[in-house]
């Protein structure tokens, strides 16, 4: 992923410290097929923000990216347009300016929203927006990093991050014996998604003897990780398996190790399907840590529950299991182009119309 698509990653991360709870069969369920369950025992009370339809809900979003936000950003507008109770869904879009994010909110809310929805550039940025919002008795769900504090935020979902990096780092682990070389290739220096991840692969390397032999920040760059890829073969230091903090740095590698026509080792990837044609042409021993595009239609349907009058818990988390060589089938689609993310909320023939190969 490149650089200000991980930074909405970033935005919308989750960690393994924060493991779902038990849903209870009256549990709203956010997202289908358990790809998401409550995370916090805490609850917002059934009726506290109760509304009769129709709707306003607004959204700030941080900016645009690569194809997962495309999807991503899509799939939330198409569940907006859907919902009969929805009259109108103001979207906004920050440019990855903080100014302009807080000057959006700040509009949403001048258009008397009855539910509000941020994805932060930085939840530090907007508190005191959010503060206003929900003293106003506006409901807002905020997409924060697991652990990072939502301020004052009636809901928060989260997804991927230190769970993303420790998925590639067991399935190393277990492939390699828990014994050998292996080279990690990170995103961009500073990001909180991207130290996130890097934390959940020491988390699972822990206790074994497993070293890292090399230590480079790609970010999430096809290019730039090819010119890595190519200098760290060509240096002739061993390596046993490598770690990638985003599929496009994979699949530089798998590039490189076939031009050269040096064997391939297991190396780590995501849930695209661009990446997983990529995996199934290399013929490679991978796995793909899911981060759903379906993280933002669960903050519309937070938004909507509430207005509902329904009962939610204040945090929700998005840790499903990964792609794997047994379970490849089920998600790999051969018919659709390499911009899919998987698994999409959108209905079958609108995913056929948008990413029919």
């Amino acid at each position: 992923m490149r650089y200000k698509s991980l930074l909405a990653a970033a935005l919308l991360a989750g960690t393994a410290l924060f493991a779902p709870l038990v849903a209870a069969a009256d549990d709203v369920a956010l997202l289908p097929n358990g790809l998401m369950a409550p995370s916090s025992p805490d609850m917002v009370p059934a009726g506290k923000f109760k509304k009769a339809p129709p709707w306003v809900i607004g959204m700030s979003w941080p900016g645009v990216g690569n194809t997962w936000i495309v999807q991503t950003i899509g799939e939330i507008k198409y569940a907006a347009s859907h919902d009969p109770d929805i009259k109108e869904f103001r979207f906004s879009e920050a440019n990855w300016q903080p100014a302009k994010q807080v000057a959006d909110i700040e509009d949403l809310m001048a258009h008397k929203v009855d539910a509000l929805i941020i994805v932060p550039i930085s939840p530090d940025l907007v508190k005191a927006q959010v503060k206003a919002a929900t003293a106003a008795g506006i409901p807002v769900i905020l997409s924060v990093t697991a652990g990072t504090p939502a301020p004052d935020a009636t809901v928060a979902v989260q997804g991927g991050g230190e769970a993303f990096g420790k998925t590639g780092g067991e399935f190393l682990r277990k492939t390699l014996n828990g014994k050998g070389v292996i080279w990690v290739f990170r995103g961009v220096a500073g990001v909180g998604e991207e130290t996130a991840r890097y934390n959940g692969l020491r988390e699972a390397l822990k206790g074994s003897d497993i070293k890292i032999g090399a230590e480079v920040y790609g970010d999430w760059n096809y290019a730039k990780a090819k010119g890595l890829c190519e200098n760290l073969v060509a240096s002739g230091q061993p390596v046993d398996g490598i770690w990638f903090s985003g599929a496009d740095m994979t699949r530089a590698c798998f590039d490189v190790f076939k031009e050269i026509g040096k064997p391939l080792v297991p190396m780590t990837g995501e849930a695209n399907n661009g990446f997983l044609r990529a995996w199934k042409n290399a013929g490679a021993d991978s796995v793909g840590p899911i981060f759903t595009p379906g993280l933002g239609v669960a903050t519309l349907h937070a938004a909507v529950a509430l207005l509902k009058g329904e009962a939610l818990h204040k945090t929700y988390l998005s840790d499903p299991a990964p792609i794997t060589e047994a379970n490849f089938d089920k998600y790999y689609r051969p018919d659709l182009n390499d911009a899919y993310w998987f698994p999409s909320t959108l209905p079958e023939d609108v995913i056929m119309k948008e990413f029919k190969r």
